[in-house]
């Protein structure tokens, strides 16, 4: 009886090591790629400013960084207020969002990034995909893997799961003042013209004196953004087209090489192998508040955090619409109490009736990966971490000010923990360091 223990004991360890390596790995092959588009309406006085601004944001962090090197296009419509009263902005943005994924040829050039083609000689290589992917560099052989099953199988889980899901998320921003401001477009002006000095370092030493005087004017402000999302279209069959067309390496003869290298280069943005894909849009906004705590924070500070947490809320706001946007997540922790600890918060959308699906990764016959679901948690009350932009300097504000308030956003949150707590429902005794979760339901607190 002691001996079965024993090796029950080292299956177990066995299993558990090898499940272990396997969810290590598999959390960064589920990370999607983002490239983030601004829509830019330089006619207005703080446009620049607002460029600025979205340039200087960190990419969102659950989110591989797959940007191009053009990051903003000039919207075509003359009267934007006009344009949104008449409800004709969308229409306009569609167009202008279109004509420049064509003009740029994005599609193309997504595709380009995640091959690391050299344009100038055609040569591509596997070096990104192995990163994201977290493949050994020998397993990524595409013509060997073609000779076997398996290995068709690793590729085909390449194109849908791993390119496939790369995301574009296109922005159109706009600030508005809540209250009366004396000196009208100019004071927007200078205070924008602040906001851009402290984002990106530049000396605007006179331009922020003149917003210093001009801030009181101002009661507070919004920040109004739509985001459209689209979606690389991409699978196994345009995968094997790509390589069988336009892929060459440092192995292929100079004449195969020049033959992909031009062919690919005649494609145009509008072809069939290299496409988007509208999934949806959403419109949301954030605003400061009138207090006494906001008051001690310069408008620039105010405004980079609302613009920060802004556009963090237009991804919540899509991935509760779009279930292939939304994003797994590694357990971060498992507590001697059973809890698990996962490094998502209000910044996430996390709220006391969030629900999420604990997921393992299964191997199938063919090698090809995929998740299981064994078990489901809940965020506990009073565990939920408060991990939105500048959510630590006003936790700090909050404690040393007994006048300060907290805005609405963060009464269910906690800037000083490192993870939300969260509660098995279902599956407790299968939940191990490594497994991801992915969220059910958003559930819109009130």
């Amino acid at each position: 009886m002691k001996r079965l223990f024993l090796l029950a004991c080292l299956v177990m360890v066995s299993f558990t090591a090898s499940a272990q390596r396997q969810l290590d790995s598999l959390a960064k092959y589920h990370r999607s790629s983002l490239y983030t588009v601004l829509i830019k309406h330089s006619q207005l006085p703080y446009g620049e400013s607002i460029d600025s601004a979205f340039m200087a944001m960190p990419m969102p962090d659950k989110f591989n960084n797959h940007n191009l090197a053009d990051r903003s296009f000039e919207s075509s419509a003359k009267k934007v207020k006009k344009a949104a009263k008449s409800g004709k902005k969308d229409k306009v943005n569609f167009e202008d969002i279109n004509n420049f994924f064509t003009r740029e040829a994005v599609a193309k050039a997504l595709i380009s990034k995640w091959f690391n083609r050299d344009a100038r000689t055609g040569i591509c290589n596997m070096d990104l995909i192995s990163e994201r992917g977290y493949y050994d560099a020998s397993q990524l052989d595409i013509r060997l893997a073609e000779q076997s099953i398996r290995g068709k199988a690793q590729l085909a889980d390449l194109g849908d799961k791993l390119i496939g899901n790369t995301f574009v998320l296109v922005n159109d921003i706009t600030f508005i003042d809540n209250g009366e401001v004396s000196s009208g477009v100019a004071t927007g002006l200078r205070i924008f013209g602040a906001l851009a000095g402290a984002i990106v370092g530049v000396d605007v030493t006179d331009v922020t004196d003149m917003a210093a005087n001009a801030v009181n004017d101002i009661d507070g402000f919004r920040v109004n953004i739509t985001s459209y999302l689209y979606r690389l279209a991409w699978n196994e069959d345009l995968l094997w087209d790509f390589y069988s067309r336009f892929y060459a390496d440092h192995t292929y003869s100079d004449e195969q090489r020049i033959a992909a290298r031009d062919l690919f280069n005649a494609i145009q943005g509008s072809d069939p192998i290299f496409r988007l894909e509208y999934v949806g849009k959403t419109t949301t906004t954030a605003a400061n508040m009138s207090s006494k705590y906001f008051a001690k924070k310069s408008k620039s500070e105010q405004m980079l955090k609302v613009c920060t947490r802004a556009i963090d809320k237009s991804i919540v706001e899509l991935q509760r619409e779009y279930e292939d946007f939304k994003v797994n997540v590694p357990i971060y922790r498992v507590n001697e109490d059973g809890t698990v600890d996962i490094q998502i918060g209000l910044k996430e959308g996390v709220n006391e009736k969030s629900e999420y699906d604990v997921l393992m990764p299964v191997e199938d016959e063919m090698g090809r990966l995929t998740y299981t679901k064994i078990g489901q948690v809940r965020p506990v009350k009073g565990k939920i971490w408060d991990n939105r932009f500048g959510a630590m300097e006003d936790a700090e504000a909050l404690a040393s000010d007994k006048d300060a308030k907290a805005d609405e956003d963060a009464k269910d949150g906690n800037a000083y923990l490192d993870a939300t707590t969260f509660k098995a429902t279902a599956g407790g005794n299968r939940i191990i360091p490594g497994c991801v979760v992915r969220e059910v339901t958003i559930k819109r607190t009130k």
